[in-house]
C-alpha cells in the first residue's frame, strides 16, 4: 500500500443527499485524480477507533474533512481522535447545499455533485501549492 499525499476523510452517510453527495464525489475525485495523490480514509473503522486506520490517518500529509450537513459527523470524529486536518468543508455551510433529511438518499443533482467534486478539487489544487 502506497500511502497518498491526500487523505479524504468524509461523513458518507447513505442516509440523506447531502452524506451521499460527500462519498460520491470523494470517489469521482479519487478516480479522476491519481491514488498516489488522493485517498479515500474509512469514517466507520476510525468511529471504532481501529489502531492502524488510526495511526495511517495520522500519518497522512495532509487531510481533508468533508461533512454534508450542522451535524458535522466526520469532524466530530476527527477531533474524538484529535485528528489534525488542513482543510473543513461543509456542504451546508460552504456550498449552500440542503440537506433533505434521513431517506433522501438518491435525491440530488448532478449539479450539485458537480459542485461538491470541484470544491474538493479546488481544496486539493490548494493545498498541493503550499
Amino acid at each position: 500500500m502506497k500511502m497518498p499525499k491526500i487523505g479524504l476523510l468524509t461523513c458518507n452517510s447513505g442516509s440523506s443527499n447531502s452524506g451521499t453527495l460527500t462519498g460520491i464525489a470523494a470517489m469521482e475525485v479519487l478516480k479522476e485524480l491519481s491514488g498516489e495523490l488522493v485517498g479515500i480514509c474509512s469514517l466507520p473503522a476510525l468511529a471504532n477507533e481501529i489502531p492502524r486506520q488510526v495511526l495511517t490517518v495520522k500519518d497522512l500529509k495532509h487531510l481533508i474533512i468533508v461533512d454534508g450537513c450542522r451535524n458535522s459527523c466526520a469532524m466530530k470524529v476527527a477531533k474524538k481522535l484529535s485528528l489534525s486536518h488542513d482543510v473543513y468543508l461543509n456542504l451546508e455551510n460552504d456550498l449552500k447545499i440542503n440537506k433533505l433529511g434521513p431517506f433522501s438518499t438518491l435525491q440530488y443533482s448532478n449539479e450539485d455533485l458537480n459542485k461538491v467534486k470541484e470544491a474538493i478539487k479546488a481544496k486539493i489544487s490548494q493545498l498541493l501549492q503550499e
